[in-house]
């Protein structure tokens, strides 16, 4: 009986030190919700839905049933969480338009991404912003030249004839 005792003994503390070793491994999230950090602070908007057939701002056909949505000021391309307060759904979408062109409105949903955070007509939801699409690299002119006193101080970085 001691013989037994001692055995199931041994078998627990090894278990136990199993599992703290396991405890203490890494284990990578799988998430695609947390792969990205968000790049600027969020911010509550108010938000509608749009669904016309129409261009976008990229020269593309506007797919209603994609996770898109316009913007007046964010980049085209950039990766904005919208999280809807009320049901506590979020979804990633992509800035592919300019808008909406109406007063005390942010962001415009499209059909598929409104649909998916459960998202009836016009209402406020949660706008973090969690990837900006890196901006072409533009030879620009030298801030002080542009205020120069006379036209032969006024000289530009990278041969741009006109500042």
């Amino acid at each position: 009986m001691m013989q037994w005792i001692k055995k199931k003994l041994y078998y627990f503390a090894f278990v136990l030190f199993c599992g703290s070793v396991l405890s203490t491994a890494y284990i990578h999230n799988v998430s695609s919700e947390n792969t990205f950090d968000r790049i600027q602070a969020g911010q509550w908007v108010v938000a509608s839905m749009y669904w016309e057939d129409k261009l976008v701002s990229t020269g593309k056909t506007f797919n209603p049933i994609g996770w898109h949505a316009a913007h007046k000021t964010l980049p085209i391309g950039t990766l904005i969480r919208v999280s809807n307060p009320k049901n506590h759904r979020s979804i990633n979408v992509t800035i592919n338009d300019r808008g909406p062109f109406v007063a005390d409105r942010e962001l415009d949903l499209s059909l598929g991404a409104g649909a998916l955070l459960g998202f009836k007509g016009l209402g406020t939801v949660y706008m973090e912003v969690l990837s900006i699409p890196p901006t072409k690299n533009h030879r620009r002119p030298v801030v002080e030249s542009l205020f120069a006193a006379s036209d032969a101080n006024a000289n530009c970085v990278g041969g741009v004839t006109a500042c």
